[in-house]
């Protein structure tokens, strides 16, 4: 049995922007890595970091099962 829940267009349109910025700066991370800029690398890693967090939240806000050997980070890791 599959539970179903309503999500709307205007956050499904959110997290797929969400995941989009994430995966532009990955994309990014790697040119900084390869570039030896090291510290825009990381820069770039931790705002996809957040960003990730973020729409982790919000996906188990609305239900979203967490997956089997999920423990919650410490907080000062999210921020």
């Amino acid at each position: 049995m599959t539970d179903e829940i309503k999500i709307s267009r205007d956050k499904l349109t959110e997290w797929a922007d969400s995941l989009i910025h994430m995966n532009h700066h990955g994309t990014l991370v790697q040119r900084e890595i390869a570039a030896g800029n090291l510290d825009r690398a990381s820069h770039l890693s931790e705002r996809a970091r957040k960003r990730a967090w973020k729409m982790l939240d919000e996906m188990f806000g609305y239900g979203a099962e967490k997956p089997i050997g999920y423990c919650e980070p410490e907080e000062k890791t999210i921020n």
